[in-house]
């Protein structure tokens, strides 16, 4: 009784002396003094493995990022395990919304609208630190941080992101995005990176791509050529078991039904 006594009379000094002073009562307010988002650097160089969940698809990329310009280069990475695929080299430039899709193959230029916001491969600075955590086997790993744009009690996370601690890299990325025309839903890997760009030149689009009519949607060339599909002709045997001519027509017979017996 006699501590809350106390403690009671500390309290009424403290605002006793805002109160004289002419001011008002102190209020509370949150200090976050946790870690910081950090910032990755405005341009690298990578490569990243990237599954998108809406096409059920995953593919690997070359990738050339410039933060400061707001421009991406893309190559598609070949499967070595799909003959006839493909080859693309996607150029996007956020600041005219414009996206250049290379065919390789064919080389041919389509020009159309970027759909998918500007992802700038960084955390927010009004970030959400959701945990730290060490990647890899006990004693060689790394720590990482994990980031999303969740705004506890107000705002599901839309974003998250896993960084190094050290230089702030990114190490995975999921994004979505449920707007009804272009639902986005993607993972992203990254490695093999690199600070800088070693030649800004890959922004540039080839002259085929000059004088091309933009197509405010994005014209999707399938990504695999097949030949024609084989037909096969298909005959039916009929032996007749109700007559029996003799060993070898018995021998026919047995092999037959032993044959039909495997499918």
């Amino acid at each position: 009784m006699i501590r809350v006594f106390i403690l009671l009379m500390t309290v009424g000094a403290v605002l006793g002396t805002y109160i004289i002073q002419g001011n008002t009562a102190p209020t509370l307010t949150r200090v976050n003094t946790g870690p910081k988002p950090c910032q990755t650097i405005p341009q690298w160089e990578g490569r990243a493995s990237e599954w998108n969940h809406i096409t059920e698809s995953n593919n690997r990329y070359i990738i050339s990022f410039d933060g400061v310009g707001l421009r991406k280069r893309v190559l598609k990475e070949a499967k070595s395990f799909m003959p006839g695929e493909r080859q693309y080299n996607y150029i996007m430039e956020f600041k005219t919304n414009t996206l250049y899709t290379i065919n390789l193959n064919l080389n041919t230029c389509t020009v159309t609208n970027l759909t998918q916001p500007w992802q700038n491969h960084t955390i927010p600075t009004d970030a959400t630190l959701e945990d730290e955590y060490e990647l890899g086997a006990p004693g060689s790993g790394f720590r990482v941080r994990e980031w999303s744009d969740r705004l506890p009690a107000r705002r599901a996370e839309s974003w998250i992101g896993i960084f190094t601690i050290a230089s702030c890299w990114p190490i995975v990325e999921v994004f979505t995005d449920d707007e009804p025309q272009n639902p986005v839903s993607l993972t992203t890997r990254f490695f093999d990176l690199t600070p800088g760009i070693a030649n800004m030149s890959v922004f540039d689009p080839p002259e085929i791509c000059k004088n091309q009519t933009v197509h405010p949607e994005p014209e999707f060339e399938p990504e695999l050529e097949f030949d024609p599909p084989i037909t096969y002709q298909y005959f039916n045997v009929t032996i007749d078991d109700d007559k029996d001519s003799g060993p070898v027509n018995s021998f026919f017979k047995k092999g037959w039904n032993y044959f039909k017996s495997l499918f």
